[in-house]
């Protein structure tokens, strides 16, 4: 952006900034066709400031516009993993905005050169997936009450009875079950990780989501594993059938697995 339009922008009180996607070596070419986040005027496009042996994916967006939407992070996650396809990328964290191009090369790459380099040399040759699944909540109820004999006395107890009389038994029972659920949910994480770690050099167990969340866990896998690694996913699917629902996710950028040594404050990737 140059003096001369950021006058203009000023004046016109449509002032931008440079909404930093993450970072990349020098070099790179951004994939086409990819979105990014809306900019509600005529700016928008995907550009790269390039600082010595760095890039940092971009596009301009109105200083005005409050980011927050669902639709801004599907766009700036849509925009990480595309190019993770492709070359080793940090991503930065969601919402990243500076004044201007000059800022993003002169306060964020120039003076972290060194760490984002080493960074993005860790990154090389690996791809992060995400395993999720869902219970049948049918099969799953099953296996519990047929596991314990206490929930199933607890079933027996209430069925029939008026809802307002076995108030508490209900109550009980309910976190019975969810306890039984919580740990149906770490041997299955466990599982999981024992199934798959051998073809990935890192790992970690993700909270689930949902009252039918299963599992859900990142792992970072090198790009000539990849095949290996989804077999033994389509393994694990086959093995859980009809009780878990499988779905991998990626190859994504690596948003779980930062570098071993510390990242700069000021970096926030």
């Amino acid at each position: 952006m140059t003096q001369t339009e950021s006058s203009q922008q000023q004046q016109q009180g449509t002032t931008r900034g440079s909404y930093i996607y993450g970072i990349v070596p020098a070099g790179v070419r951004i994939p086409e066709g990819l979105e990014p986040i809306p900019a509600d005027d005529d700016g928008g496009q995907l550009g790269l400031v390039t600082e010595g042996r760095l890039a940092a994916v971009v596009s301009d967006v109105s200083a005005a516009r409050a980011l927050g939407t669902r639709r801004d992070l599907m766009a700036h996650e849509a925009v990480l993993n595309a190019i993770a396809q492709e070359t080793p990328v940090l991503p930065m964290r969601f919402g990243a905005v500076v004044t201007d191009d000059d800022a993003v090369a002169e306060e964020l790459l120039a003076p972290h050169e060194d760490y984002f380099v080493r960074a993005l040399e860790q990154l090389e040759g690996h791809q992060e997936f995400r395993l999720r699944g869902d219970y049948d909540q049918d099969v799953i109820l099953t296996r519990i009450v047929e596991a314990d004999p206490r929930i199933q006395q607890m079933r027996e107890k209430i069925a029939g009875v008026d809802e307002d009389a076995s108030y508490y038994d209900r109550i009980r029972l309910g976190e019975a079950i969810s306890q039984a659920m919580d740990q149906i949910r770490a041997e299955d994480a466990q599982a999981c990780v024992d199934a798959l770690s051998k073809y990935a050099v890192a790992t970690e167990v993700k909270e689930v989501g949902g009252e039918n969340g299963a599992v859900h866990v990142a792992f970072l896998v090198r790009t000539d594993h990849r095949s290996d690694f989804e077999r033994a996913v389509d393994d694990l699917g086959d093995a859980w059938s009809g009780r878990v629902e499988l779905r991998l996710i990626g190859p994504t950028a690596a948003f779980d697995f930062l570098p071993e040594f510390e990242a700069p404050d000021e970096a926030q990737v």
